[in-house]
């Protein structure tokens, strides 16, 4: 009879999720989980067939803990500027698990995102709803809005510099109100 598995799938990503959160990606292995646990890696390889499937497992944990984020942004007074908001802080708070969504090889770039994000429809519509926009023109300015948006969380990632949150708030507001009254006055989305 194989010896029991000491560890849960539970734990074993738990101890590889909080690597990730602490130190990213990257340092990731199963020795350090091995190490995190105080056992050798067999209980790592008795769950997953390989690191390749826990990594899996862990980007779809980093991605849901950032959908929390998202739809907490939505729940605000003024839900699009609230998702944006949400987007800088799980930056902010999660540097490592904003850098493998949004910084590394297993995204697939910010308009891919945009388009395979599960909120976009909720942010879309919240953009069309509160300001009366058709979804051509609210699809081009979220687009807009989210690379100045991306910018600023890069930023506050790399260290390169630090907003707080009225400082963040007060410029969305004015990329946002420049770049919807540009797309009023042109009258198209282009």
């Amino acid at each position: 009879m194989p010896p029991k598995v000491k560890f849960s799938r539970d734990q074993i990503v738990d101890a590889a999720m909080q690597i990730v959160r602490e130190v990213g990606m990257s340092a990731l292995t199963a020795r350090a989980i091995a190490e995190r646990l105080n056992c050798s890696v067999a209980p790592v390889f008795s769950v997953f067939e390989n690191m390749d499937e826990l990594r899996a497992v862990v980007f779809k944990q980093a991605k849901e803990i950032y959908e929390m984020y998202i739809e907490e942004g939505l729940k605000q007074a003024l839900p699009f500027k609230g998702a944006g908001l949400k987007y800088i802080e799980f930056a902010q708070k999660e540097p490592y698990l904003f850098r493998l969504l949004f910084m590394s090889d297993y995204h697939v770039g910010i308009s891919n995102f945009l388009l395979l994000d599960d909120n976009n429809a909720k942010i879309l519509n919240a953009l069309m709803t509160s300001w009366g926009l058709d979804e051509k023109t609210a699809r081009a300015l979220h687009e807009d809005i989210m690379i100045y948006t991306h910018g600023i969380a890069v930023l506050c990632v790399t260290g390169s510099c630090s907003f707080s949150e009225e400082e963040t708030s007060r410029r969305l507001t004015s990329a946002f109100t420049a770049m919807l009254k540009e797309i009023k006055i042109s009258g198209h989305s282009d």
